[in-house]
């Protein structure tokens, strides 16, 4: 294999990678804090996609076009899904009932879905980049699409941001408080309740950012919810369900090895996403390791402060 080769698959799998993350980690952001697994997050990337291609169309194939998209899609669509939390979700939490969330996030799912037939019709819609992204640069003898290019900066200025937010702020230090003990966070004042559509909505708005991206590197069509979703939950389950830093590891490796691996057969390179789950999954398998979601994280961490509140008594 050649250097250029190397470099421009190397590329072309990033640029896939951070697609994959945008979608998992608006998964993995949701079923942290809420304990929701949110199956409408494919319809939310398809979305992101049929919204794109109406912005384009209205607007044209211009920077002011593009840059409009890359901003008004997800927060438009970010603020669909505060709605939704509101309205459906909200009343589930106390309950915890997994399973009327399961069918709350599935409804959405068809309802979403349903919509987008209606509005756009059944009929494949493609957009076109605007000339400053057309083309490619030559780097040591590979060409290198610039949408390709544009799309790793964007996913690592995103991914910079999502830490950043995390680990940097008060709104992230709340967060993830949520995750460990909702309870106790109320009772110390905070709105717990909107903390929840926050984060809620900064899932789905990045879901709607990966459709964005997608739009202009292949037909738009509502094949796009399945292969949005089952991709993103290999992410998700092979990184570890409610960790951000293991499904950008996942989705780095996914879509890299994906790449490489269309060089050779595009079967292969569609087999990809479940090898290397199958090898994680069993990796972990044979190491003992357990996956916690948060209920069971909760759970165990109040079963290691119980015995502290036992003696004091």
């Amino acid at each position: 294999m050649s250097l250029a080769t190397f470099i421009g698959q190397l590329f072309a799998g990033l640029g896939l990678a951070f697609v994959l993350f945008f979608t998992a980690a608006g998964l993995n952001l949701v079923w942290g804090v809420l304990g929701v697994m949110n199956f409408a997050a494919g319809s939310v990337y398809m979305l992101g996609a049929y919204l794109t291609t109406s912005v384009i169309a209205r607007l044209g194939a211009t920077a002011l076009g593009w840059t409009v998209a890359l901003i008004a899609v997800p927060v438009a669509v970010a603020a669909l899904g505060a709605v939704a939390e509101v309205a459906l979700l909200r009343r589930t939490y106390r309950e915890e009932d997994e399973n009327r969330q399961f069918m709350l996030t599935l409804a959405l799912s068809y309802l979403i879905a349903g919509a987008i037939v209606l509005v756009f019709g059944t009929h494949f819609r493609t957009v076109s980049l605007p000339s400053a992204l057309s083309g490619s640069w030559n780097v040591l003898g590979a060409e290198l699409p610039r949408y390709t290019v544009v799309t790793i900066v964007l996913g690592l200025a995103v991914t910079v941001a999502i830490w950043f937010g995390l680990y940097r702020t008060r709104a992230g230090l709340l967060t993830r408080a949520a995750v460990d003990d909702r309870e106790m966070l109320g009772a110390l004042g905070v709105n717990v309740d909107r903390l929840y559509s926050v984060v809620f909505a900064v899932g789905i708005g990045l879901g709607a950012l990966g459709g964005v991206l997608i739009a202009p590197q292949g037909a738009v069509s509502s094949n796009l919810e399945t292969t949005a979703l089952v991709p993103a939950f290999i992410v998700v389950v092979t990184g570890g369900l409610g960790s951000m830093t293991g499904a950008l590891v996942a989705a780095l490796a996914i879509g890299i090895l994906e790449s490489f691996a269309a060089l050779h057969d595009a079967t292969l390179a569609q087999l990809t996403p479940y090898v290397v789950m199958s090898v994680v999954l069993g990796a972990r398998a044979l190491m003992g390791w357990r996956g916690l979601s948060p209920a069971s994280l909760r759970a165990r961490r109040g079963r290691e402060r119980a015995p502290a509140g036992s003696t004091a008594g």
